[in-house]
């Protein structure tokens, strides 16, 4: 019988295929430089065409190769191109190095080897698995395989578990570890875990952001970077000599779009948090990503990653939100825009224009009452509004510059919050006490075996400790949050500090024509009432109260350590 197979064979010639394959995973994450270097795919090629040197039954038609690629999915490129030459009879024979390099998913593998192969009459060769089909008896073929299979996809599991949490440490420990970073940006060159802000691009961000305040739409900015020759992320990043790939672009040189715009200025690195993690695949078969909660994702501040204030970037972030298209050919959107609202409905005021005698007229009425003829007019002249405007601004620079020494006060008293002032000076106390509890409940067991308690006495005993042990525990896991909030609320509010100084110096300047970069950095909404009364909501309002209600807070939490030490609580 195997004389006549040997006839069969050595009378037959095969047109072979030869696939290889590497993935990412199978160096980066073991730090394993023999391994990788096993599984190269000039490793695997020198190997295969080792085995084949006197086998002049078969002659190689094509190498397909996929570098990059993991093996629990076979919509691989070069793997599908292969299967199509198969299917269309130019190959009938393939050959990898080992199973493993083939695929890692086993019932996937299992259905090429058994069933669609076998169809096609196609010979399968593993070399490293001393495995060709053509050979294989009955019991390779329905035990070997099978095992092999599913070991190489159990492999892939776990090395996917392991990435999983190898990322989530490095995230953890403040380092970034996403293929690319955002525009603006770059990968510092001694460390690619560090990111940090691009000189040349950065400064393109800045005028982005400047852009918009002015009362730019998106699609004006991105004619307006086009037209300046300022290339596109994706050519920047080339220019970079990264070898960036995008399946947004179509062309070959690629453009800036408002979509492009509207990232760059709703990006939190602009203003130096640090957002990781933000979707994961649902497990390593399945490629599709799902969206993580915020609390489980990875975010932590970078300060010197910081292009835009804090506070321009949350202006930002309202002034995205609210509707500033502007007119076909107009540059920017009017001084207005997005900021009048009606305070009967609370929708947005609209801008209309009459010419009477010659005269122009521009004014602002209620959407509601101008489309649907509910509401109320509202009306107001552009003229009466700027007035109106202009009197809130001076009237901010007053005040400014009244409590210019209740700012130095505040700003004082956040430059000397530290975090032992904020923390409770009871927490070490706490601390011990749980550490004691714990210690008695534990030997309450031995107590009882050794007849010292009654087992009534032991039930008593350790219902009170453990009841005191979780009781200690919420306790300290209360002060512990308040501390940290504590900490993060002063670096926030040192930051807007800051910002709010320059608003003041943007106000001081103030000449008398407004401009809109002013008024979205001011007002977060102004309110149109009949009559042609006038509400303003200023954008710094809740944050001064922050402020304020931190040095409370402070003041607060020395008085309680103070009435501490004297023994008074």
């Amino acid at each position: 019988m195997k004389e006549i197979m040997k006839k069969e064979i050595e009378g037959k010639s095969y047109a072979a295929a030869v696939y290889l394959r590497l993935s990412k995973e199978d160096g980066d994450v073991c730090d394993d430089s023999r391994k990788e270097e096993s599984n190269s795919i000039t490793n695997q090629k020198r190997l295969i065409h080792d085995f084949l040197k006197g086998r002049e039954d078969i002659r190689v038609f094509k190498e397909y190769v996929d570098d990059g690629y993991t093996g629990s999915d076979f919509l691989r490129p070069s793997f599908q191109e292969m299967i199509k030459d198969m299917e269309a009879g130019k190959v009938n024979l393939i050959i990898v190095k080992d199973l493993s390099r083939f695929g890692r998913e086993y019932i996937e593998a299992g259905r090429y080897l058994q069933k669609i192969f076998p169809a096609a009459g196609v010979r399968f060769i593993a070399v490293t698995d001393h495995y060709d089909s053509l050979t294989a008896d009955r019991t390779e073929k329905n035990i070997v395989i099978p095992v092999k299979n599913f070991v190489n996809d159990a492999y892939s599991a776990d090395l996917s578990a392991k990435i999983k949490s190898h990322l989530e440490s490095k995230r953890g420990n403040g380092e970034y570890t996403g293929a690319y970073v955002s525009y603006g940006f770059i990968k510092d060159s001694s460390n690619h875990n560090r990111i940090m802000a691009d000189p040349v691009a950065g400064e393109n961000v800045k005028l982005i952001f400047q852009w918009k305040l002015d009362g730019m739409s998106n699609s004006r900015i991105a004619e307006k970077l086009n037209a300046l020759g300022i290339p596109a992320p994706a050519d920047y990043k080339r220019s970079l000599g990264i070898r960036y790939q995008s399946g947004f672009q179509k062309n070959l040189y690629s453009r800036w779009s408002p979509v492009a715009v509207g990232r760059i200025l709703s990006n939190p690195l602009c203003k130096g948090l640090v957002v990781q993690g933000k979707k994961e695949r649902i497990n390593h078969k399945i490629k599709n990503m799902v969206a993580k909660p915020e609390s489980e994702q990875s975010r932590y501040r970078q300060d010197d990653l910081a292009l835009i204030g804090e506070k321009q970037f949350d202006t930002m972030q309202g002034l995205l939100k609210k509707d500033t298209r502007t007119n076909p050919g107009q540059e920017a959107a009017y001084l207005f825009s997005g900021i009048l609202y009606c305070p009967d409905c609370g929708r947005q005021m609209i801008r209309r224009k009459t010419t009477h005698k010659g005269k122009q007229t521009i004014f602002y009425i209620c959407k509601t009452y101008n489309v649907e003829r509910r509401c109320t007019r509202h009306s107001i002249k552009e003229q009466e509004l700027a007035a109106l405007v202009t009197q809130a601004i001076k009237a901010q620079v007053q005040m400014m510059a009244d409590m210019d020494e209740t700012m130095r006060v505040v700003e004082a008293a956040i430059e000397g919050m530290q975090t032992f002032s904020l923390a409770d000076i009871r927490l070490p106390e706490l601390e011990k006490e749980l550490t004691e509890n714990a210690a008695m409940l534990s030997g309450l067991y031995t107590d009882w075996m050794e007849g010292i308690l009654s087992e009534e006495e032991y039930e008593e005993m350790k219902m009170f400790y453990s009841g005191r042990c979780e009781e200690l525990e919420g306790q300290i896991k209360k002060r512990r949050e308040r501390a940290g909030k504590a900490v993060e609320a002063v670096r926030e509010a040192k930051q807007w500090l800051v910002s709010f100084k320059d608003t003041g110096s943007l106000l001081s300047g103030t000449e008398e024509e407004i401009r809109r970069s002013l008024i979205c950095s001011l007002f977060e909404k102004i309110w149109v009432y009949e009559g042609k009364r006038v509400e303003f909501s200023f954008l710094y309002q809740d944050r001064m109260a922050k402020v304020y209600a931190l040095c409370g807070m402070s003041k607060e939490t020395r008085k309680e350590q103070l009435l501490y030490k004297k023994g008074t609580v």
